[in-house]
């Protein structure tokens, strides 16, 4: 089992690496003016509802310190904007703008792209049993980290 995990590990670092590589690329290429960081953290924000930033920070596991950073630079892009929640308001929600909507369904699009180029023609993936995989993985080690932190 430890050299599947191995495996596992390796092979998903590599995939993470040239997809990152690469989405950088288009990004500058495209003239976005976002890089692959800011890049997710639009597409939580567009998938999470009442996230901020210290939430965000946290599920990206990146220092609190570079998430305000990048949060300032989306909202002075105009493509994220921050709102008081209304359940407590020293909480400041993220949210897309209509700008950051359009620049995430442009980013995915080409993110789709490039998963279509990397994927081998003469191999049949299951993305949909794969993702829910990933999830049911992601969902424990967030589960595991909130618990360390409370």
């Amino acid at each position: 089992m430890e050299d599947s995990i191995l495996d596992f590990t390796t092979n998903l670092a590599i995939l993470h690496r040239q997809f990152q590589r690469a989405m950088n690329q288009i990004l500058e290429a495209d003239e976005m003016p976002v890089n692959i960081t800011e890049f997710y953290l639009l597409v939580l924000v567009s998938e999470t509802s009442h996230l901020n930033q210290r939430k965000a920070a946290w599920t990206m596991a990146v220092d609190e310190g570079l998430m305000a950073r990048m949060v300032q630079h989306l909202v002075k892009l105009s493509l994220l904007q921050k709102e008081t929640d209304p359940r407590d308001r020293r909480n400041r929600r993220l949210k897309l703008t209509t700008d950051g909507k359009r620049l995430v369904k442009q980013a995915i699009e080409v993110l789709h792209d490039w998963w279509q180029q990397a994927t081998p023609t003469d191999a049949d993936f299951d993305y949909a049993s794969i993702t829910a995989q990933l999830q049911l993985l992601s969902s424990s080690v967030l589960q595991d980290q909130q618990t360390e932190h409370s």
